[in-house]
């Protein structure tokens, strides 16, 4: 417990962190002011014309990030792929509005490497222009993102996406390979023999 006495026409500004009861007497025209990040419990006894202001500020503790990861995605190779990604602010519910590539990191791998492919906007990119190398970045409606990239080579690719800012991480799994080829059916199969 913290016990303040101010007489006279004393004053006190507090700037603390205090992490238990806090008991303040004052005496004459005396005032108080506290700013803290605190969880406390104020008792005051105020004589003559003194006053007290208090600006508390809650902390509500360190906010759990937010990572998602979905199970890996077949893919084939040399073909585009293109995956939606969402990001919230702090409270986890209400969508991250104009996050652009400034905002976010990149880390790309392949089979367990990480590449140096850069996080580029794709804003102005049509999917026919979308080449290996990049990772492309677009906000088509607000809140809503996508990100479009060219796996080059059969293997595992992975694109973790951070946005630091909320804390938050979107991790996407790709198993690229070659298309699978069925036979077509060219329908009826019919068979004369001439006796």
């Amino acid at each position: 417990m913290t016990d303040i006495d101010l007489q006279g026409n004393s004053g006190l500004v507090l700037h603390a962190s205090v992490h238990r009861p806090l008991v303040t007497t004052l005496g004459g025209s005396s005032s108080f002011t506290a700013r803290a990040s605190i969880k406390y419990a104020a008792r005051v006894h105020l004589v003559g014309l003194s006053s007290i202001s208090a600006t508390p500020t809650v902390s509500l503790g360190v906010q759990s990030p937010i990572r998602y990861q979905p199970a890996s995605r077949i893919v084939n190779v040399s073909k585009l792929v293109l995956d939606q990604v969402d990001f919230f602010v702090t409270d986890g519910k209400t969508r991250a509005q104009g996050v652009t590539i400034g905002d976010l990191n990149l880390k790309l791998f392949f089979n367990g490497s990480q590449v140096e492919w850069p996080l580029v906007s794709g804003s102005s990119v049509q999917d026919l222009q979308v080449t290996a190398g990049q990772v492309y970045w677009t906000e088509f409606l607000t809140g809503f993102y996508t990100i479009r990239f060219f796996p080059n080579v059969i293997g595992f690719w992975r694109i973790l996406l951070t946005y630091p800012a909320h804390d938050q991480a979107v991790s996407l799994s790709y198993d690229a390979a070659l298309p699978t080829f069925v036979p077509v059916s060219s329908g009826i199969q019919t068979s004369f023999i001439k006796r």
